[in-house]
């Protein structure tokens, strides 16, 4: 097995599970996990921004929260907190569902 590989693949198998589980885009950087000059060590958690990021050997890896791009016409999208809930225009206490989403 190639030096560091497990690491990757679990964290490529966490991603992917992350993404259908959650709706959410999955992205990595590689090297030191730093974010607004603070440097987090392996098996930490942050956030940047509304972005939730876990830091491994080697770099780190970051769920953004998804976005609606297509919703029915008697429904509309409202931002919360980091994310959207798509709501009926004509009662914006029941859910709708969004046709399409991009991160």
């Amino acid at each position: 097995m190639v030096p560091g590989c497990s690491w990757r693949l679990a964290a490529l198998c966490l991603s992917l599970i992350l993404l259908w589980v959650s709706e959410a885009a999955v992205y990595q950087g590689l090297g030191k996990c730093k974010y607004k000059d603070k440097i987090f060590k392996p098996g930490q958690k942050f956030q940047r921004g509304c972005d939730k990021c876990y830091c491994a050997e080697g770099g780190y890896h970051c769920v953004t929260p998804m976005r609606p791009t297509s919703w029915p016409k008697k429904c509309k999208p409202i931002y919360m907190d980091c994310g959207y809930r798509i709501v009926y225009r004509s009662d914006p206490e029941r859910e709708c569902y969004a046709y399409s989403w991009v991160g």
